[in-house]
């Protein structure tokens, strides 16, 4: 099955980032593919540039990279909020999430 995830959960609301990464690795560890990993909304603001600290952030960045998921920041909640997105996390638009949407079974979508 392939998946996209989708991240709207302020890092202050919950765990969002924790869950995310629970639910990637199982997933990957168990033959599926991960299409995407999206931070919308509020969301953004857990894949801050300095988030980096976050022992979550920095193992999803990890294992998106291992397995050559891309990780897209919405830019209008970016400019928005006048957050800089982190190593790892690139700037990107509601348009490629759209598009990404095509090629998967499944959102998952993680917020409080």
């Amino acid at each position: 099955m392939r998946f996209s995830l989708f991240i709207q959960d302020s890092p202050e609301s919950g765990a969002a980032v924790a869950s995310a990464l629970g639910f990637a690795t199982v997933a990957l560890a168990g033959g599926h593919v991960l299409r995407q990993v999206f931070f919308h909304g509020d969301g953004v603001r857990c894949a801050r540039e300095g988030a980096e600290a976050d022992h979550d952030l920095r193992a999803l960045v990890a294992l998106a990279r291992q397995h050559d998921v891309p990780m897209l920041a919405c830019a209008t909640w970016l400019e928005r909020l006048g957050v800089v997105a982190s190593d790892g996390v690139r700037a990107g638009s509601l348009g490629q999430w759209c598009d990404a949407l095509d090629d998967v079974d499944r959102v998952v979508s993680f917020r409080a």
